[in-house]
């Protein structure tokens, strides 16, 4: 099946550096009423729009390291996850920030200029629109889970002069704007792509990211509503086998259900394509192990920065049939063990690239999920819960746990419902790039570190500080505004 391939920065939208997103010119060259010209250029600008997904594999690394379920190994104590000097010059904080403002720049190019342009394909244009805000939305996103206060820009910008003195809008603002992008978005998106644009923002892609939005905010009926519609599309089904989902063969393939319907699991995802825009995951999920031959390069090798806790471990009951991908403690025979971090060995299994001829390492082709169809049904058993307590949630997350082999919930009052479905998004997500954010968004991250057995977490549990629920604004970033940009508290 073809991918969608993503061109980076193209038809003479150039990005000057990567020193910094408040002074990088991110149109530079783009003079309106030029480009873009036609339909052709609008969708090389909606599509390298989408390149920021996949530029910053720290991202992905924020998102579950470190948790309850993943600590990064000795070999490199990564400020961000030792909680050991951690400032405004950290190159992990300031890369996030740079990587996602770079994606607004070119959402802004599409969303501003693109209604100019002349198409006889006036559906075509409205769609092209449609994916720039979701992908904006997107973006900002993360930016307000990750750094809270940020400035809003929605206009092209070719003056970085007008940046100076420009300062941080409020939490709630750019919550506003991500609703707004969101609901504009959902009414020009189609239902699904044929197979040459897979990998493109679907109206049910923006409707799940904009649940997860609600739910973040604790906006339980919005939540309730917006994955209930996901769930009435029909789109979507949970596939019986949990471990054929982590095969770069089964991307945009039907696989079968319990009842062997052949279903969809993947709402959104984002795409790589080996010797063109290949991914990280299994290098950085991998592990150390002297006996894997070939180190990185080998199926199972990497550089442990994300590796799972026995905390991780003690949440799988008794016949989860997601352990054995989740939790993976020998390969080839081989038990895993850290030469580095001692006492480690453990990996995740959903990376391992154990598709085609030989192994691919670095240059793997393993798109990310963002959102599967399970995290659908936990966000609506999660907010129904919130809403009602329990009883119409079982239904939900009773699916989900059918699927992993264990028997269903009952019984519950509203607060242990709550603290099964923390656990059960724990045991079906994990390793996805949703942990730190739930327990942010729960308001309980600092007191998860503090309180985790794995012996591999006693530094960060040690060095944790309430304000390190928000990254730092980079330095730089502060400098280019002239100081209007302030510091997050702590820093």
């Amino acid at each position: 099946m073809k991918k969608l391939v993503f061109f980076g920065i193209l038809v003479g939208i150039t990005f000057l550096s990567c020193d910094d997103i408040i002074t990088e010119k991110p149109i530079d060259f783009l003079v309106p009423g030029s480009f873009p010209a036609n339909e052709q250029d609008a969708l090389a600008a909606t599509t390298a729009a989408y390149t920021r997904l996949h530029s910053n594999i720290i991202s992905f690394y924020y998102g579950f390291t470190p948790s309850d379920i993943a600590f990064q190994g000795q070999h490199n104590m990564r400020p961000i996850s030792w909680f050991l000097d951690l400032n405004e010059n950290n190159g992990d904080a300031t890369a996030m920030w740079q990587s996602n403002y770079q994606g607004i720049a070119l959402a802004n190019t599409v969303i501003q200029l693109v209604p100019n342009v002349t198409m006889n394909n006036e559906g075509l244009k409205q769609r092209l629109i449609a994916e720039a805000q979701f992908l904006r939305a997107f973006y900002y996103f993360e930016l307000v889970r990750v750094y809270g206060e940020v400035p809003i820009l929605t206009e092209v910008v070719n003056d970085t002069d007008l940046l100076k003195g420009i300062n941080r809008n409020t939490v709630e603002e750019v919550y506003a704007l991500i609703e707004q992008d969101l609901n504009e978005a959902i009414v020009n998106l189609p239902d699904e792509y044929t197979a040459e644009e897979k990998g493109r923002a679907t109206k049910w892609a923006a409707t799940a990211l904009l649940s997860k939005v609600y739910l973040t905010q604790n906006k339980w009926l919005e939540a309730n509503n917006t994955a209930q519609e996901v769930i009435n599309s029909g789109m979507f089904g949970l596939v019986a086998d949990y471990n054929s989902l982590w095969s770069q063969n089964a991307e945009y393939v039907l696989m079968p259900d319990k009842d062997g319907v052949l279903v969809n699991e993947n709402v959104f995802d984002i795409q790589f394509k080996q010797d063109e825009r290949n991914d990280f995951k299994q290098s950085w999920t991998g592990s150390r192990d002297v006996e894997i031959v070939g180190a990185t390069n080998a199926v199972g090798g990497g550089w442990e920065n994300m590796l799972p806790t026995t905390d991780y471990l003690s949440m799988f009951e008794t016949g989860d049939l997601r352990k054995d991908i989740s939790y993976v403690t020998q390969l080839n025979g081989n038990i895993l063990e850290s030469p580095r971090t001692p006492g480690a060995g453990p990996i995740t299994g959903k990376y391992l690239n154990i598709d085609g001829d030989s192994p691919k390492s670095n240059n793997g082709s393993q798109n990310t999920y963002v959102i599967r169809y399970s995290d659908v049904l936990l966000m609506r058993a999660e907010a129904e819960n919130e809403l009602n307590g329990p009883t119409n949630a079982y239904s939900f997350i009773n699916l989900v746990r059918e699927r992993a082999g264990l028997p269903p919930l009952s019984g519950l009052d509203q607060t242990s419902f709550r603290e099964a479905l923390r656990k059960e998004r724990a045991t079906e997500l994990g390793f996805e790039g949703h942990r730190k954010f739930d327990l942010l968004r729960w308001g309980v991250f600092v007191e998860t570190i503090r309180n985790v057995k794995d012996s591999h977490m006693e530094i960060p549990a040690a060095n944790i500080q309430n304000h390190h629920v928000l990254m730092p604004v980079p330095a730089r970033e502060r400098e280019i505004s002239e100081g209007s940009i302030s510091q997050n508290p702590g820093y």
